[in-house]
């Protein structure tokens, strides 16, 4: 059964992962598997590739900045104080407009966001990456799959 719990956001674990910033406010362990919830800065040319989960929703907020998904057929252009709602199985992909994006991301269930703290490293200062690693394609893939997402190589 899950606890009740408070975090600031200066005070939770963050990680460089994919190019970008992420801090984890609440996990699924914390939340009992109803959802977790993320904080994501990220660069214009960080964007994950083409992908779709097959467990969770995934829903963003933008707080600062401009971001276009198109989520199957759909293509939404969101600016700050707009949500986007990705439903699981439906394929989608994120394109920074601005030069950063900051939004929360809540994805219900919750879990998947152990694939991203595994591809990253811890962060040592709430910025962007200092470096522009790319990440190994196959452990991308290899780890996206253990989560229940899917890398996509072209776009349905």
């Amino acid at each position: 059964m899950p606890r009740p719990f408070a975090v600031h956001r200066d005070d939770a674990p963050a990680y460089w992962s994919l190019g970008e910033l992420l801090t984890v406010l609440a996990t699924g362990e914390q939340t009992g598997g109803a959802f977790s919830l993320l904080e994501e800065r990220l660069p214009r040319g960080a964007e994950p590739p083409p992908h779709v989960h097959h467990r969770e929703d995934e829903s963003f907020l933008v707080l600062a900045g401009e971001l276009t998904v198109q989520a199957g057929d759909d293509l939404f252009r969101a600016r700050a104080g707009s949500l986007v709602f990705c439903p699981r199985d439906v394929p989608h992909l994120l394109t920074v407009e601005s030069e950063e994006v900051r939004m929360l991301t809540l994805c219900t269930p919750g879990g998947v966001e152990r694939l991203f703290v595994e591809l990253g490293e811890p962060a040592t200062a709430p910025t962007l990456p200092p470096h522009d690693r790319a990440p190994d394609p196959e452990r991308v893939v290899t780890l996206a799959a253990h989560y229940g997402a899917e890398v996509l190589t072209t776009w349905p």
